[in-house]
């Protein structure tokens, strides 16, 4: 194991995996450039790693917060439903020297699953509470003297949308219709239908909600039925942090697309990012919003991929008119409405 002082104040030494059964907490070393540029920080980031290096957990935590110099900082969030431009819109917002947007680091899948099934963590809020700000703390190191960094973790890890809350982070709320979510599980064929089968998996170990469909039956669905009831989860969970106390706010990806600077500014605002309008703008003007933003190089935009829905729709109505009045007529914890509460700029 690794003296962790120089780790742990060094931004380059990425927090990489968390294994809370074994105390071990993995970092990689890694440049700035090539997180911003990586689509996903999980085994896909492997090209991007010069080094790694393990720390026991518990001593990691312990150093952290014995170093009373160390200022409490915490990144913002950007919390999504998937297949709603949460890439696209982390690509938007990075700008070297102010913002570095970290897009789905899998140390925060791994955090979220340990608050799902560790024991010691389900019986200690408070713990659990003080892992994650660690987590969160150390994702929030900028490379840059008043850089700020911005998360957007995988949306199997919005169940750790309470402990960004309690931390008092930033946050905002990406989403879109059912309708738009079952078309690009549609167009992304047999291997999304898989991956929407693994969250309705992952997501039924949150309480209640899927939790509490029996097995059997969920064998029963349907992939499209699969796909609408983790779209369905996944928006009364957000609608639950969605009160009038709350601090955080929702956008309906639509309205980035439509409107794309004023709704950047915004979500900056929303965010704490600091951009100036100028990098906004160049943002608005450069490649981002012309290419796949997660296949590098790929031209790709807004008019294509409402071509791209519209021949879906068009291929696939009598389906999607079954399914959206089915999933639209449930309710597992709690009755939703679209557009969600708290809008952004409402």
């Amino acid at each position: 194991m690794t003296n962790p002082d120089a780790i742990l104040v060094d931004p380059a030494w990425f927090p990489e995996a968390i294994d809370t059964g074994r105390d071990i907490i993995r970092f990689a070393r890694v440049t700035r450039d090539g997180l911003a540029k990586t689509a996903f920080l999980d085994q896909r980031m492997a090209p991007i790693v010069t080094g790694r290096t393990d720390l026991r957990l518990s001593e990691a935590m312990k150093v952290w917060k014995s170093d009373k110099s160390r200022k409490p900082r915490m990144p913002a969030f950007l919390f999504h439903s998937a297949f709603c431009c949460s890439t696209l819109l982390a690509r938007a917002l990075d700008a070297p020297g102010t913002c570095l947007a970290l897009k789905e680091p899998d140390i925060l899948m791994q955090l979220a699953n340990a608050l799902r099934v560790d024991e010691g963590l389900k019986r200690n809020p408070e713990a659990a509470q003080t892992l994650c700000e660690f987590v969160f703390g150390l994702l929030a190191r900028p490379f840059t003297k008043g850089g700020r960094v911005l998360v957007k973790p995988t949306n199997s890890a919005n169940n750790l949308i309470g402990a960004v809350r309690k931390a008092g982070a930033p946050a905002l709320i990406l989403y879109g219709d059912l309708r738009s979510f079952l078309v690009s599980v549609i167009k992304k064929g047999e291997a999304c239908k898989g991956f929407v089968r693994l969250q309705y998996n992952i997501f039924s170990l949150d309480p209640g909600g899927l939790s509490a469909i029996p097995h059997r039956q969920a064998m029963g669905l349907t992939d499209l039925q699969v796909a609408a009831l983790v779209w369905r989860h996944q928006m009364e969970e957000f609608s639950s942090h969605l009160d009038m106390q709350s601090d955080l706010a929702s956008l309906d990806f639509k309205d980035l697309l439509a409107d794309t600077a004023p709704t950047l500014k915004a979500v900056a605002r929303q965010l704490k990012l600091r951009l100036t309008n100028d990098q906004i703008d160049a943002a608005v003007s450069g490649p981002v919003f012309r290419q796949n933003s997660k296949e590098s190089g790929e031209a790709y935009d807004p008019e294509t991929r409402g071509q791209d829905e519209a021949a879906i729709e068009a291929s696939h109505r009598e389906t999607l008119d079954l399914i959206v009045p089915w999933a639209n007529s449930l309710t597992l914890r709690r009755e939703i409405s679209l557009p969600l509460p708290r809008a952004l700029g409402a």
